[in-house]
C-alpha cells in the first residue's frame, strides 16, 4: 500500500508553491538589502565615533537652549 494519499492530487498546486516560493525570495532579497544598508552605516559610524558623541551634544544643548526660560523658571531666576 502506497503512503500517498488518494487526494493528493486536489491538495497539490504547484502554481501555488512556485508563487509562495518567489515571494519569499523576494522578501529575503529586500531583507538582505536592508542588512547591507544598516550593516554599512554601522561601519560609518564604528569609523566616525566622535560624530555620533558631537551630534548627541548638539542635541542636548539645543533642547536645553530651548527650554531655557522654563528651566530658569523653575529656578526662580528671571526670565
Amino acid at each position: 500500500m502506497s503512503d500517498i494519499p488518494h487526494d493528493y492530487r486536489d491538495r497539490l498546486d504547484l502554481a501555488e508553491l512556485v508563487s509562495r516560493i518567489e515571494r519569499q525570495q523576494e522578501e529575503t532579497r529586500k531583507f538582505v538589502s536592508e542588512q547591507h544598508k544598516l550593516l554599512s552605516e554601522a561601519k560609518k559610524l564604528d569609523r566616525e565615533p566622535w560624530v555620533l558623541t558631537l551630534a548627541a551634544l548638539l542635541a542636548t544643548l539645543a533642547a536645553i537652549i530651548a527650554r531655557l526660560p522654563e528651566i530658569l523658571h523653575a529656578f526662580g531666576l528671571p526670565t
